[in-house]
């Protein structure tokens, strides 16, 4: 299984009576991902950077920080160059639209997936909504919930499963939009990093990191 083959194409289709149209950037596309979506890029620079701190080589933690503030898109290139090693070794970032001139489906459909540092499967973006399908303000569960759920995540977790254990890769890591997915993605097994970093982030209301170990 190739990364781009995590994606069930027809299970998705099979949501809507419409057509499904996808698009797939791999590693030949990162300056175009850059241009694209910019910010899931710099969070796969940002994980590999709080995994390296955290692992407890003597290290500034705030040698990078400029390009956290400006949220620098490529920061995953001068990760490499202080840890060096290869941060990125395979990217998958799929973007579908359902083909229906009546409403607007642009970003409803996104699954972006990264083989990175140190032996993890990141899932840098995760949505799958159904667009035709708006939540009142009284319906909602978190601050972003503006659809309802495909309900697809569960699914694609199994193939993502399988693909790390195909490719002996130790963990699925993500990062939470808020504080109100955490007892979503702890239901699917996952857990919170233990560092600092995450702490902070718990205490702050950030994005925050957390686990799942494959084995």
């Amino acid at each position: 299984m190739e990364l781009h083959d995590i994606i069930q194409r027809n299970k998705i289709e099979e949501k809507f009576d419409k057509s499904v149209s996808f698009k797939q950037f791999g590693m030949e596309s990162i300056n175009e991902i850059a241009r694209i979506d910019p910010n899931i890029l710099f969070e796969i620079g940002a994980q590999a950077w709080m995994l390296f701190v955290e692992s407890g080589v003597k290290v500034n933690p705030q040698k990078l920080a400029a390009d956290f503030d400006n949220k620098n898109p490529l920061i995953y290139q001068k990760v490499e160059k202080v840890i060096k090693r290869k941060v990125i070794q395979d990217l998958s970032f799929t973007y579908a639209k359902v083909d229906d001139p009546d409403i607007n489906s642009e970003g409803c459909i996104q699954l972006s997936l990264c083989r990175m540092y140190p032996n993890d499967l990141y899932i840098a973006d995760v949505v799958f909504y159904d667009p035709y399908k708006p939540v009142t303000e009284k319906n909602k569960k978190y601050e972003l919930h503006y659809f309802k759920s495909l309900n697809l995540f569960a699914f694609h977790l199994e193939k993502i499963k399988l693909y790390c254990k195909e490719n002996n890769i130790a963990r699925i890591t993500l990062t939470t939009s808020s504080n109100e997915q955490i007892p979503y993605f702890e239901a699917c097994g996952f857990k919170i990093e233990d560092n600092g970093f995450a702490k902070n982030a718990l205490a702050y209301g950030w994005s925050v990191p957390m686990y799942l170990w494959c084995a």
